[in-house]
């Protein structure tokens, strides 16, 4: 006798069990799992639209909706605009763990991740806006939206927006595939030699409109982070404001204890009789 997951429906259609021992949405999570490690749905492949997807495993649009939203938290599907949803690992993938610390930490992280680029516009920054980059108010900027991947990863981590000066606007054409850091381009392809980096670290919940494009829900937690680059007058060159879904980023430092206290200005320490 058949289980109650394998029943078929009308047409060889999977139907869900009539009473569940779990929430439909659960059994439907576990089954479309079992189909994509099955070879069903490929990764890389398009997962088959929700209307499709009620029809074969004989649930409602709504379950399919909260079976799909639980892969795509979990990075396993993502939805991209005007392609559809992807199939993106047979597993549960770990999250992204960085280890930012140290400067050279940030160059190792960013050569490690990716950008795709989903669209740019020019813009010219208000009030708003040019106190969150921490530049002139007035001043005009190419404002590129991505997603940010781990080099060998298909889910996106984050939903990204890089801000760049227009004479660096070239860059957005450099991000493609495997391709360098925009630290590494302002400095090999501009000649601008980084002097400093302020990063901004806080706790958000993730916009309504970034969250659809991730696939995670709306004001679910997320982690901010941007970051500025500047040359040696204080200038900013460029800006990447980072929203990193909870489940798919990891953050850790690592501090170095000192072998003694440092002297206090001006009064050298005193040595121990």
């Amino acid at each position: 006798m058949p289980s109650p997951a394998s029943r078929k429906g009308p047409g060889g259609s999977t139907r869900a069990p009539a009473k569940p021992a779990q929430p439909r949405y659960a059994w439907l999570r576990e089954r479309i799992l079992k189909d994509i490690t099955s070879g069903k749905y490929p990764v890389g492949s398009l997962l088959p639209p929700e209307k499709q997807l009620a029809e074969t495993y004989g649930v409602s649009r709504h379950t399919v909706r909260e079976a799909t939203r639980k892969l795509a938290d979990s990075g396993q599907i993502s939805r991209q605009p005007g392609r559809g949803t992807v199939v993106c690992s047979v597993t549960e993938p770990s999250p992204y763990v960085a280890g930012l610390g140290t400067a050279e930490d940030l160059v190792a992280y960013t050569s490690a991740t990716r950008l795709e680029v989903l669209r740019s516009r020019h813009l010219v920054a208000d009030g708003d806006l040019a106190q969150a980059l921490g530049c002139e108010e007035g001043s005009r900027w190419l404002e590129v939206e991505a997603f940010r991947h781990a080099i060998e990863g298909a889910a996106p981590i984050s939903f990204t927006r890089v801000y760049l000066r227009p004479e660096f606007a070239d860059i957005v054409m450099r991000l493609r595939g495997r391709h360098m850091s925009i630290y590494s381009m302002l400095e090999q392809h501009h000649g601008q030699k980084i002097h400093a980096v302020r990063q901004q670290i806080e706790a958000a919940l993730m916009p309504a409109p970034a969250a659809r494009l991730l696939g995670v829900p709306a004001r679910s937690p997320a982690l901010h982070m941007r970051r500025a680059y500047l040359d040696s007058a204080g200038r900013v060159l460029a800006v990447s404001a980072n929203l990193y879904a909870a489940e798919r980023f990891r953050l850790e430092t690592y501090w170095r204890g000192q072998e003694e206290p440092p002297a206090v200005r001006g009064k050298p320490r005193k040595r121990a009789p």
